[in-house]
């Protein structure tokens, strides 16, 4: 390992072990109005068919990982390590069960260009079967739910 490699690893691991979160290298950029937002419990909905089950609840994404809970207002980047966590989050068991979570009748579509109006559109045209809750992910604070 170089010493480069090595420098970035330790800087890494003290930052992750006093609260802060690096982003890994692994996320890609994730355009506006990829993703869609199904419900798996009354109030949280996770992103569905997803790489990693990232969930939304009270206005935030939530995310596990390394042990602990992550929120951010986009699903994309911003993670920040949570300090009050809802219980609705923590009541999540297994969290790792909801990675590329399809409800029955779900069907993964391209993704729609044109960000989250475009997005809401092709839902307002494309129905979800009965009794599938199913919308874009907006940003949070956006209003748009």
């Amino acid at each position: 390992m170089s010493p480069l490699v090595r420098s970035i690893a330790l800087a890494s691991a003290l930052l992750t072990a006093h609260g802060c979160y690096v982003e890994p290298a692994y996320p890609m950029y994730v355009e506006d109005g990829t993703a869609d937002l199904v419900e798996i419990s009354p109030g949280v909905e996770v992103i569905a068919d997803w790489d990693e089950p990232i969930f939304f609840v009270d206005d935030f994404y939530w995310v596990f990982r390394g042990g602990f809970w992550w929120r951010s207002g986009w699903y994309g980047r911003g993670w920040e390590r949570a300090g009050v966590v809802p219980e609705r989050i923590r009541g999540i068991e297994h969290p790792e069960r909801y990675a590329h979570y399809r409800p029955q009748g779900y069907v993964r579509h391209e993704p729609v260009r044109g960000g989250f109006e475009s997005h809401t559109q092709y839902h307002a045209t494309h129905p979800a079967p009965s009794g599938v809750h199913i919308r874009p992910a907006p940003h949070a604070g956006s209003g748009r739910h």
